[in-house]
């Protein structure tokens, strides 16, 4: 198989995108590189920011090209990685398939990498993640869909979870032998084969490599914590109208999640936990069963076996 001339991973967020990016695509013995000495969100903000009518691919392109070149050149393959180009899950995904048309009118030939995982896993960890970017809602509230027949602003929405939309756009414009789907559960049970799978798919080879866990899971307990400095401190575009807004609130205060973290009990944050696994169980009963048995058609992975909804499961 011919060596990827691009490849674009797309997330989803909460797929172990941190360690792909930081360990794989950026790693000096990995076949894969990334743009040097930038940050991730440079290239992401080019495609995601500007407005409907507004963005210039031609541009955008030219900026990498010489990246491109020295990329193929060296014999790996260039990779630009971001979550956020899967759309944001806080607002329903809204802008997700402008995203990737802008994508392939920028880079049409490229590859395209899609990591999924169990929607209710995924809506819990992405709730933490919202707290955390500076969201105040309690849980019940994020998941509420505010005004649903008049939908004057994005927000949270199930459909974004229906993975099968979204793979299946991509793989009408990229092509369907050059968008692949793997999961976030595999990469967990068995780092070796989801790179083997990746790497065959790119076209290239790669020795076997420990990962490290990248982003480290905040108590439960703090999380609350962090919801009420947001309300109040931090004027956002997740949390707006602060009492007492202070810059960079959410950050300053989320630096103390450690410390203030260890003083909660255990058995208050797995109780914490707990109620929120039972909550989202209770509210997703069933939703994405009939999603996932076309996505598994789509992609040919075996969502079942990882726990995913199916019918029948």
């Amino acid at each position: 198989m011919d060596k990827a001339p691009v490849l674009i991973h797309i997330g989803y967020h909460k797929t172990a995108t941190s360690s792909l990016q930081q360990q794989l695509f950026t790693a000096p013995d990995s076949p894969f590189c990334s743009p040097e000495n930038e940050q991730k969100y440079v290239f992401s903000n080019k495609v995601v920011l500007p407005k409907p009518m507004l963005y210039n691919a031609s541009d955008v392109r030219s900026e990498y090209e010489n990246f491109l070149i020295k990329s193929q050149d060296s014999g790996k393959v260039p990779v630009f990685s971001h979550e956020r180009f899967s759309g944001y899950p806080a607002s329903g995904g809204f802008d997700s398939t402008l995203i990737a048309n802008r994508l392939y009118d920028t880079f049409p030939e490229a590859y395209v990498l899609v990591v999924f995982r169990e929607q209710r896993s995924s809506i819990l960890s992405m709730y933490s993640q919202y707290v955390t970017d500076g969201g105040h809602k309690s849980l019940k509230n994020y998941l509420a869909q505010t005004e649903p027949n008049l939908r004057r602003m994005p927000g949270f929405s199930p459909d974004f979870y229906k993975y099968h939309h979204l793979f299946q756009y991509y793989q009408n414009l990229f092509g369907k032998d050059r968008v692949l789907g793997l999961t976030y559960e595999q990469f967990i049970q068995d780092s070796d084969s989801f790179v083997s799978r990746l790497c065959s798919f790119a076209g290239v080879t790669d020795h076997a490599r420990e990962f490290d866990k990248t982003n480290r899971k905040r108590s439960e307990s703090f999380q609350i914590l962090q919801r009420i400095a947001n309300r109040t401190l931090s004027d956002n575009q997740l949390s707006a109208g602060a009492l007492l807004p202070i810059p960079n609130a959410v950050r300053r205060f989320g630096k103390l999640s450690r410390p203030i973290g260890r003083l909660f009990p255990d058995k208050l944050d797995r109780m914490l936990g707990a109620r929120l696994k039972r909550t989202i169980a209770e509210r997703f009963d069933g939703e994405f069963a009939e999603s996932n048995a076309q996505l598994e058609q789509l992609s040919g992975l075996d969502l079942g076996g990882y726990g995913y909804q199916v019918p029948g499961n």
